[in-house]
């Protein structure tokens, strides 16, 4: 009985020490989380405002250069999955040196979460080091990575991409991401968009098993592998406290700045009431306060999530807050006081500066309207003259088409290189004479209009005054002469009317940059990798990847920017906000809207809005807002 007894007492001491364990795992551990940041808040946003310039100020621009700088001494003019078996066959040396680019990324990612974690750590345990000293550190924790570790490194973040977008953001990662036009084929079909959701869900219940790998393979320099044991192990039946705590800190990150953007929203409302200087006074004040929020609620998110990350390691106590470095000397703590103060007012009167030029609308430019083929909310079948009659009378500056070359080498509207979407006739253009194509009808939106050929589409448009914005589609069954047919034919007319051209296939852009320069034509990118060395007026991009730096860059080099296809409303807004060329989008009223809201009838409360929302969105892209 006293053995019983005895055996009972360590089961009944193990199950307590158990339920201990699970309670310091559980909410507790956020809300010391919590109490561990707002102790040193300041530290901290200073942190991640380094690390993050660091990122956006230096690195990037390094690596931009560096893969800009490989493609020109290799004659690549441009990264796309269009050009990949030419760059494999043509340019080999080029495809090394762009992996050992990667390479180099993937090192600078590594040292830049090492550097947060030892940053975090440092602040959390008051050691008190430099960061020059934690940077020096994060550097030799990357020399101890072996090779296995760090090709187990490039598969980890491939698997937690869904929460890296979230919480374990770099700008580095800012394009790895899947184009909007990718998703517009899956909607398509039912079976594959449930075979995404379900791959979604797989690659996220990953990211949660995987979660502590990081920490794990930093601060305790397990191996990756080794690592990756260990995460699934303490994740283990504790995925439901992982996701609650992410869901928690996104709540509390979302609500603050929704209320915040609210209060300074209404209270613009009532100084637009007063004199325009009080007004303009008090928008470029609010429009300081959202800024500098959202830095701090930017640098809450990323260091309350890695701080549960940290105290979730099996041999760090929860309450382990100090560490063996002792204190600097006062006047240390004075010096770097002064320098974060200098800081901090430096940054002020940036912002302000910055916040000023906004509000005086000097930073916008009122971009082109840009119907995509022809349509405006379906209001009738794509690419056919009953669409453009009723498209043109919205007065959009173009209308976008697409063209195809027939077998009788005359050219069509058609956008697909298969008819039976829309004429439901399996047959390609290129298989069908103009004659037996326009005499198709199509049907889309509940419309129904004959196929056009070119010829009338173009006598159409002259008729109603648009401009056209001409997509040349090809195929492997153009005929060898399709271009210098479309040049000799349209050339002049195009001219005249003021048209302009794009196309996805490179050689297009060439071919009539040679035989017809004085046409304009923009070369399409459905992603950006890197800026493209094209003798292109213009590009049209895919705006999932569309970027501040590669709009600046086009700008630079006397090259515009039309961004496709742009349908949401605070996409467009974005869009405005990086200032493009031209919005090419299927609803073409709310565009027209959008831009007459943000032009014509701005109001300091409404600008203030907008601004709130393009902040959150730099800061969900690059993990801290931008300007």
């Amino acid at each position: 009985m006293v053995e019983y007894s005895i055996v009972q007492l360590v089961r009944l001491e193990q199950s307590f020490q158990s339920e201990e364990i699970d309670k310091m795992k559980g909410k507790p551990l956020l809300r010391q989380a919590f109490k561990t940041f707002f102790k040193n808040w300041g530290a901290y946003t200073i942190l991640v405002i380094v690390i993050n310039f660091l990122m956006l100020g230096i690195v990037v621009p390094l690596t931009t250069f560096s893969t800009s700088l490989i493609l020109r001494l290799n004659g690549v003019p441009y990264l796309s999955y269009t050009n990949v078996v030419w760059l494999l066959t043509k340019r080999p040396a080029a495809v090394g040196e762009l992996l050992v680019l990667l390479i180099i990324i993937l090192a600078l990612i590594f040292w830049q979460f090492a550097f947060l974690m030892f940053g975090i750590q440092n602040i959390a345990e008051r050691q008190n080091q430099r960061l020059p000293r934690v940077a020096l550190t994060a550097l030799k924790n990357l020399g101890h990575l072996r090779a296995g570790s760090f090709l187990f490194f490039l598969g980890y973040f491939i698997l937690v991409l869904p929460l890296s977008d979230i919480y374990l953001n770099s700008p580095l990662l800012s394009k790895v991401q899947l184009p909007a036009f990718i998703f517009e084929t899956i909607d398509q079909s039912w079976w594959l968009m449930g075979l995404v959701a379900l791959f979604y869900l797989l690659l996220f219940y990953l990211g949660i098993r995987l979660i502590q790998v990081l920490p794990l393979m930093i601060l305790n320099r397990q191996p990756g592998f080794a690592a990756a044991k260990k995460s699934w192990q303490m994740t283990r039946h504790n995925g439901w406290r992982y996701l609650w705590r992410m869901m928690v800190l996104g709540a509390v990150s979302f609500l603050t700045t929704t209320l915040l953007s609210g209060l300074l929203y209404l209270a613009q409302l009532y100084f637009d009431q007063k004199s325009n200087l009080v007004a303009f006074s008090g928008a470029v004040i609010n429009m300081g306060l959202l800024s500098i929020w959202q830095y701090i609620i930017g640098a809450f998110s990323l260091v309350v999530f890695m701080l549960v990350l940290i105290f979730n390691l099996d041999d760090r106590g929860i309450n382990q807050s100090m560490g063996t470095v002792a204190s600097r000397p006062t006047r240390h703590r004075y010096r770097r006081r002064i320098f974060a103060a200098i800081l901090v007012l430096l940054f002020l009167s940036l912002q302000m500066t910055f916040n000023a030029i906004y509000l005086q609308g000097a930073l916008l430019t009122r971009p082109l309207t840009i119907s995509h083929r022809g349509v405006d909310n379906g209001n009738g079948v794509q690419n056919t003259i009953p669409a453009l009659n009723k498209t043109s009378r919205e007065k959009p500056d173009y209308v976008e088409m697409d063209i195809h070359e027939t077998k009788d080498h005359q050219f069509v509207l058609m956008h697909d290189e298969n008819l039976k979407k829309l004429a439901g006739v399996n047959k390609a253009p290129h298989q069908l004479t103009l004659k037996q194509l326009t005499k198709l009808k199509v049907y889309e939106n509940g419309h129904t209009a004959h196929i056009a050929s070119f010829d009338r589409y173009l006598t159409a448009a002259e008729h109603d005054h648009q401009k056209l914005l001409v997509e040349i589609k090809t195929t492997k069954y153009d005929s060898a002469n399709m271009l210098a047919l479309f040049i000799k034919r349209y050339e002049n007319r195009l001219l005249r009317d003021h048209d302009r051209i794009h196309s996805l296939d490179y050689h297009v852009i060439t071919g009539l940059k040679k035989r017809a320069p004085k046409l304009f034509v923009s070369y399409i990118l459905p992603f950006n990798f890197s800026f493209p060395e094209t003798k292109a007026n213009a590009y049209t991009m895919e705006e999932t990847t569309l970027n501040q730096d590669f709009v600046n860059e086009a700008h630079a080099r006397k090259q515009q920017v039309f961004a496709w296809t742009v349908d949401d409303d605070d996409d467009m807004t974005r869009m405005m906000f990086l200032n493009v060329d031209g919005i090419i989008t299927d609803d073409l009223h709310e565009l027209q809207v959008n831009i007459e809201t943000t032009f014509d009838h701005p109001s300091y409360a409404q600008r203030l809005l907008i601004y709130s929302n393009e902040l959150q969105d730099a800061s969900d892209s690059a993990g801290m807002p931008q300007n």
